[in-house]
């Protein structure tokens, strides 16, 4: 999974986004900086917390309400 993540970071990075730091709500790529993507974030505690903005490198953890 995180070799897919990060394979999509990269082509991402070509094509590139344009707004949105990490852990902010994103529908698309297209909401978040270039180079990152929007991720469904998997839930620590069992509640989702929807689509984020992630690098698609290494782990992302955010804390939200």
């Amino acid at each position: 999974m995180a070799r897919l993540v990060a394979a999509l970071a990269i082509a991402l990075a070509l094509g590139g986004c344009t707004k949105g730091d990490e852990c902010d709500r994103c529908d698309s790529d297209d909401d978040c900086r270039q180079g990152w993507i929007c991720g469904e974030l998997t839930p620590v505690d069992g509640e989702s917390v929807g689509k984020r903005c992630v690098s698609g490198v290494g782990e992302t953890e955010c804390r939200v309400r």
